[in-house]
């Protein structure tokens, strides 16, 4: 069975917006043998990874896109690479050297996508001043992932307010050939996000969080009510496997991909199956491991 890791920030360590890693070499212990290695023992064909810039309120990223690119060109055959960004600068006006950096990260070094994350950068999807950011993410054909959803710790990082899903409608009505992955399932406002789903094709979501992120964390019974839902509402075939695994241990990496692949194979419709919905067949399973995330991706 193929397997995609949809959303991770593999190699994407936090760091001040000061003090970013710009390369593979300045990653201690990198070895881009070991990581296809790894990558193999957890039986993952592709791996996409990205960095979260979180500058214009928190001063700090996840990884950076020069990085991302570094990454990328070390194993293009494996690793699926995107950009992030803040469309919004300090001063609440459109972030022109950001848009000009990912145009150039897309056309010239090869970077698959776009990571917005509204309630870190506090504002919202739907603010027009962002909308430059949706007509280059048209032009140059490639996906825009959003942070819609919860995030757990401090509520002054990621408040509730920019996150919310209905925020999403506008784009889905200006920009309806704009390819969309709403993280996390949108949670916890998941059926308003599988009701945007259902009437807008281009619209995807990842099951990211919700499994064993951590060792004894996770919320696998959620997921299965979840995606029953997601097969209630028709949108099943738009529902795609991610990690989204922090950071640089190739081995802590590989016993994340194989906790939870391991939960979805072999416990998962079996827990549906306790809610009442039917288990997921061999293609649902197929679908969303990797071959959804594929399309989304146009692969």
């Amino acid at each position: 069975m193929k397997l995609v890791d949809g959303h991770s920030h593999l190699f994407h360590a936090p760091a001040s917006a000061d003090n970013l890693k710009i390369g593979v070499s300045e990653i201690e212990g990198f070895d881009a043998a070991l990581l296809v290695q790894t990558l193999d023992q957890a039986g993952l064909s592709l791996v996409q990874t990205m960095p979260q810039e979180m500058s214009r309120i928190q001063d700090r990223w996840l990884g950076s896109n020069p990085l991302s690119a570094d990454i990328a060109r070390c194993v293009p055959d494996r690793v699926v690479a995107f950009a992030g960004a803040e469309p919004l600068d300090r001063f609440d006006a459109l972030n022109r050297a950001r848009l000009k950096e990912i145009e150039r990260a897309v056309r010239e070094t090869g970077l698959k996508g776009l990571l917005l994350t509204p309630p870190y950068g506090h504002y919202y999807s739907n603010d027009r001043r962002v909308y430059p950011f949706y007509e280059l993410a048209m032009e140059l054909d490639i996906p825009v992932y959003f942070h819609h959803s919860h995030m757990f710790g401090d509520p002054k990082r990621c408040p509730l307010k920019y996150a919310r899903i209905w925020l999403l409608d506008d784009l889905v009505i200006d920009f309806p050939e704009l390819r969309i992955n709403v993280e996390h399932m949108g949670y916890p406002w998941t059926e308003e996000l599988l009701a945007i789903m259902s009437r807008s094709p281009n619209v995807y979501t990842d099951i990211a969080m919700f499994v064993a992120p951590y060792v004894g964390r996770g919320r696998p019974l959620l997921l299965a009510r979840n995606l029953g839902m997601a097969g209630e509402y028709g949108v099943l075939d738009r529902v795609f496997y991610g990690s989204d695994y922090v950071g640089e241990s190739l081995r802590e990496y590989r016993d994340l991909i194989q906790r939870e692949t391991g939960h979805i194979l072999n416990k998962l419709s079996g827990d549906m199956e306790r809610f009442g919905y039917p288990p997921l067949t061999p293609q649902e399973q197929q679908g969303l491991l990797a071959d959804n995330v594929l399309r989304l991706w146009k692969r």
